[in-house]
């Protein structure tokens, strides 16, 4: 590639003792263009060669060394050394190693994942223990670097994320055009290309919800907040906590519609589930803990006295309506 890190380290030096040619000028300015960091890398090896100069009266000024070069360029003079003086030896060997230095800790890539969960559910631990469990149909693309002590995590689906308790990496998520801060927590995120809302859950902890121009809302444990796609406008709602069900199989209804309740657990288990006879406004209580479908299922019908039938993948849960 262009870029590789052996081919920069060998511009810069080539640059700071005025050495590179127009060509090589012209990819150091291109690069140095790419982004803040890499003009900041320039900049300070230009600073570390300076110091590095024993004699006093050695001064070093960036526009005078881009001058410098040009002026060799046009003259094309060929200059003959037969004798390199000490100091530039030394000079030289500092500059290599704080060049080198610089790149590793300011320019050197990181670490990147690519996780895709398809057609089941999968739980992924990084290596500062961060967990990503995805839900069906979603991806991640992690990038991090340890060195920088930031992560991101780009997130195309939906995933509940918990972060590593000895918390040395700052993790942001990106959904779409949002941004989630993570304050050391637990949050679960929903955010399918094609949905109308972008959702944020904080199960521990707390999050930013923000974008890159708004401000957004600060969410607490407990708390969800809601992203309206079409009005770009931010609310604020009572967390659900059985958003991780599709992770830990584990559920608690409080007075819940039945419809919403075998809404979520047909969603969990990817096996249709309908309601005849008008019940689906009944109220239920009731907790399952990583039990299996049928055993779910006698559960709700001898609770509410329902009648269990089947049509293919299809359960059926028929009765009376609720008074």
């Amino acid at each position: 590639m262009k870029w590789e890190e052996e081919y920069i380290e060998d511009l810069v030096g080539k640059f700071i003792v005025g050495e590179a040619s127009e060509s090589e000028v012209r990819d150091l300015r291109e690069w140095c263009a790419l982004s803040p960091e890499n003009q900041k890398y320039l900049d300070d090896s230009l600073f570390i060669f300076e110091k590095a100069q024993l004699p006093d009266d050695q001064n070093f000024d960036t526009d005078v060394a881009w001058d410098k070069v040009k002026a060799q360029i046009t003259a094309k003079k060929t200059v003959q050394r037969t004798l390199i003086p000490l100091w530039k030896v030394a000079a030289g060997l500092i500059l290599v190693a704080a060049v080198s230095y610089l790149f590793y800790w300011n320019l050197a890539p990181g670490d990147e994942f690519v996780y895709l969960s398809e057609n089941q559910v999968m739980t992924q631990t990084l290596p500062d223990q961060t967990e990503i469990s995805l839900n069906k149909a979603s991806e991640v693309k992690v990038e991090y670097n340890v060195r920088k002590k930031r992560g991101t995590i780009q997130l195309k689906g939906e995933a509940t994320i918990s972060i590593g308790k000895e918390k040395d990496i700052q993790w942001t998520v990106e959904a779409e055009n949002l941004l989630i801060r993570d304050i050391g927590t637990v949050f679960h995120v929903k955010a399918y290309p094609d949905g109308q809302q972008i959702e944020v859950s904080v199960l521990e902890g707390a999050v930013q919800f923000y974008s890159q121009t708004e401000e957004g809302i600060m969410l607490e444990v407990g708390e969800k907040g809601i992203y309206d796609k079409a009005s770009g406008s931010y609310s604020k709602t009572v967390a659900d906590t059985n958003v991780v069900a599709f992770k830990t199989r584990s559920f608690q209804f409080n007075e819940e519609n039945l419809q919403i309740v075998v809404d979520r657990i047909s969603e969990v288990y990817d096996r249709k589930i309908t309601l005849a006879g008008g019940i689906g406004t009944c109220k239920i209580t009731v907790e399952f803990t990583e039990e299996e479908l049928d055993t779910i299922i006698g559960i709700l019908s001898e609770t509410m006295g329902l009648e269990v039938s089947e049509n293919g993948d299809e359960i059926i849960l028929s009765g009376e309506g609720c008074s």
